[in-house]
């Protein structure tokens, strides 16, 4: 490129960012007249001023450079913004690049009055949102909370060679743990068969109220910094050049040129090393564009431009002056023209930089579900077990999905549509099965005594949980499939990420140009009731409640008491479509309940009576959720029939516990619980998690005057499992002690009997607890027992 034609670029692009920046504050600030056609007054202004300028000229100038790299290269882009409260910035370029009106053509048209629309309507009641959203076309991430950008944008471009990501990172979101784990993500990104992603660190100094930490470092420690973490950092540097655009190009079209040096590279079979991912630094003082100071108060380059940079524009006839000569400043009837008929023209240097229909951001087929790779999925039946003995020890539960996992994996070895995500416990969590299909991904040096790694390995683990769920949020956004695989007690650390993912998932099941999206699953293993070795800090069941206050019609919860449960809640959930699916499974539970058929009945309602561990006619009802707690129970249930053999119990098991609040609505589950808990016998309610929990879901169910429900309560150590379980209430004597307790109180059993079997199960108990004491290990009659 000559010096002449750069020029004439630069030129274009800062153009093109003046309409961008324009339309971002109007936005912002006005309710009227939003091209000043005459002077501005107080009632040209919003009466709420919501929404943060200060990080809006960055996302426009980046914005615009994706779109000249459209033009000129013809390549796939998404655009992922990190700090999300720049939303203005973002619908100005889908407004000026017709994405809005290609989603909306009735609501905002390509003219003065769909321009008006945005401006007006921007962070309004019932208008449009102050955060990028999934209302909006183009948006994978809405960015609210910060830290999840930069894993997201790895997700989505694994096994999308033709994509380039670009992620824009603001320097307060950098500080944060998800984000600084998050460049890790180049160890796993392969050149060859994945797209690449394209980090922009905007370090424009400030925060709401302070210094950044990256703003206050020197380029040497900054360069240093990425180098060391595996970068090639190219600088665009306002303090040393203001022609930022000249700047931009050069560094723009240079970090693409080292990325597809890297997927040539790649391909060639030559690099010896690892592939050397380019990352941007763009420096520019914070709200750039706006008035220096307003009264003495400095504003760009300062965190006053962070969000409203007025403090008084209702008022101050001076601010309003002032706001208008920033407004006017930008000469915006010099860039767009409207006809008679309102259609508008914005000048042909900004045209050049409009991509085409279905190539611009706003456009792209990755971020609205319209690429969906379908799963092939193995006949889970296969996969069950068959047995003659209720309650028959064979491979465990987690085991047995990582062989069907395995399968799934074998099954779309072509399509490459499926992935596993595990923070280094894909063995621990007895899912190594998967390692006879697959290996996880590694693009770094490889020694020879690694086990199962590879660069097109398709297990990813690191042990970060934020970058693992933020990969996997981004692959599934862009069509494909994941399960997440984790320690139970620390999937608290993504809850609120997973309430974010579930917050987009419900708006964007609303939006007519968003397809369907394959479910994200979450597999929950090494459950507290088995941390009796690692103790009191690994148990913690707190993810499970969480999960219940989102949206459950959206929100799955499984609860697999064996293995062949587990195969169907792994197989239904791969099956989902916009859905959060957690799945909760103990990886030494190798117990066999139920049959292929019973599984079928189970999996459809939700909730079912075991009639092989039940009497007919009831008198008291045990219902358990969860694999451990429901063998104890069972454990229990035969110990209370040779001590009070003439009261009769039904054993009733809950696999979907969603399933307890869908009751309230749908008649028919209303129903099959009716018919499982009968209308009057009392019940004791063996859970996994929290006593709350199941308190909150049954309690329009009007059941509290008959039921005792037992659960984890914030008792443990690192002992027995035994004992972590009677700690709990939820051992077989502390079950038999209820069931005689609810007996007595329907006059079943005298006072005396209750006395009777009361001591009896305290005195087990006692015993018990001094036999560990001694020998560390529960006694054999404990550990082994038959139906």
């Amino acid at each position: 490129m000559t010096e002449t034609e750069l020029k004439k670029e630069a030129s274009a692009l800062s153009k093109y960012v003046r309409v961008t920046d324009y339309l971002s504050i109007a936005q912002l600030f006005l309710r009227d007249n939003f091209f000043l056609d005459t002077k501005l007054e107080k009632t040209h202004i919003k009466h709420r001023l919501l929404g943060h300028w200060g990080t809006c000229p960055g996302i426009n100038y980046v914005y615009a450079h994706i779109n000249r790299l459209i033009q000129k290269t013809d390549n796939d882009f998404l655009y992922i913004v990190g700090p999300g409260h720049g939303f203005p910035a973002f619908q100005a370029n889908l407004f000026v690049e017709k994405s809005l009106t290609h989603v909306y053509p009735e609501k905002i048209p390509y003219t003065k009055a769909g321009m008006e629309e945005i401006c007006k309507e921007f962070s309004t009641p019932y208008g449009y949102p102050s955060h990028l959203n999934p209302e909006a076309p183009g948006v994978v991430l809405e960015g609210g909370e910060l830290g999840y950008s930069l894993s997201v944008a790895g997700g989505t471009v694994l096994d999308n060679p033709n994509l380039i990501t670009v992620c824009l990172i603001g320097d307060g979101e950098a500080e944060t743990g998800p984000l600084a784990a998050s460049w890790n993500i180049n160890r796993f990104i392969n050149p060859n068969e994945d797209g690449a992603v394209l980090p922009v660190l905007h370090l424009n100094g400030y925060k709401i109220s302070g210094p950044t930490v990256f703003g206050r470092m020197e380029d040497i420690e900054i360069q240093k910094f990425f180098e060391g973490l595996g970068y090639r950092p190219l600088f665009i540097d306002y303090t040393k050049d203001e022609d930022i655009y000249t700047q931009g190009i050069k560094v723009f079209d240079s970090a693409y040129e080292h990325i597809s040096m890297a997927k040539t590279i790649s391909k060639s079979g030559t690099d010896s090393e690892h592939p050397l991912w380019p990352v941007i630094i763009l420096k520019t003082p914070k709200g750039l564009g706006a008035p220096l100071y307003i009264g003495k108060e400095k504003i760009v380059g300062n965190h006053l431009s962070h969000q409203v940079i007025f403090d008084n524009l209702h008022h101050d006839e001076k601010q309003i002056a002032l706001l208008q000569d920033w407004m006017e400043s930008y000469n915006i009837k010099e860039l767009v023209t409207f006809k008679e008929s309102g259609e508008l023209l914005f000048d042909t240097a900004i045209a050049s930089f409009i991509p085409k229909e279905g190539r611009s951001v706003g456009t792209s087929p990755y971020a609205h579900g319209e690429q969906v790779k379908e799963l092939t999925l193995p006949d889970v039946a296969k996969s069950f077990c068959d047995f003659e003995k209720k309650s028959c020890l064979t491979t465990d539960s987690m085991q047995t999905a990582g062989e069907y996992i395995a399968d799934v994996f074998e099954s779309n070895k072509e399509e490459k549509n499926f992935r596993l995500f595990s923070p280094d416990e894909t063995y621990s969590n007895h899912l190594q099965a998967i390692f006879e299909k697959t290996e996880r991904a590694w693009q770094w040096p490889i020694e020879e005594w690694d086990r199962d790694m590879s660069k097109t390995g398709r297990v990813l683990e690191i042990l970060s949980e934020h970058t693992l769920f933020g990969i996997l949020w981004g692959y599934t956004m862009t069509g494909r499939h994941g399960i997440f695989a984790t320690y139970e007690a620390f999937a608290q650390i993504v809850a609120s990420m997973a309430d974010q993912y579930a917050k987009f998932i419900k708006i964007a099941k609303k939006v007519p140009f968003r397809k369907p999206l394959p479910g994200l699953t979450v597999l929950l293993s090494s459950l507290l009731e088995r941390q009796d070795h690692n103790g009191f800090s690994h148990q913690n069941p707190s993810f499970i409640a969480s999960m219940l206050d989102r949206d459950l019609d959206i929100v799955n919860l499984y609860f697999p008491a064996d293995k062949n449960m587990m195969l169907s809640a792994t197989h239904e959930s791969l099956q989902s479509k916009n859905a959060l699916n957690i799945i909760v499974c103990g990886k030494k539970m190798s117990r066999n309940w139920l049959s292929k058929e019973e599984v079928k009945k189970q999996s459809r309602d939700g909730i079912m009576a075991w009639d092989f561990l039940s009497d007919k006619n009831p008198d008291l009802i045990v219902a358990t959720c969860g694999d451990y707690v429901t063998e104890e129970a069972a454990i229990g249930v035969k110990l209370f029939r040779t001590i009070i053999p003439n009261v009769a119990v039904r054993f009733v098991n809950v696999y979907r516990l969603d399933m307890l609040a869908e009751a309230l609505e749908n008649p028919d589950k209303k129903a099959i619980l009716k018919e499982c808990l009968t209308k009057d016998k009392p019940i004791v309610f063996n859970f996994h998690g929290y006593p709350t929990t199941v308190k909150k879901l049954l309690f329009n169910h009007h059941v509290s005057e008959r039921i005792i429900i037992n659960g984890y309560q914030e008792e443990g150590s690192t002992t027995s499992p035994f004992d972590l379980g009677a700690r709990n209430g939820l051992s077989r004597f502390h079950l038999v002690k209820d069931l005689a307790l609810l007996a007595n109180s329907k006059k079943l059993i005298s006072n005396e009997e209750l006395h009777t079997t009361t001591k009896q199960m305290d005195e087990k108990l006692a015993w018990e607890k001094e036999y560990i004491k001694e020998h560390d290990i529960d006694p054999d009659e404990i550990r082994n027992w038959e139906i």
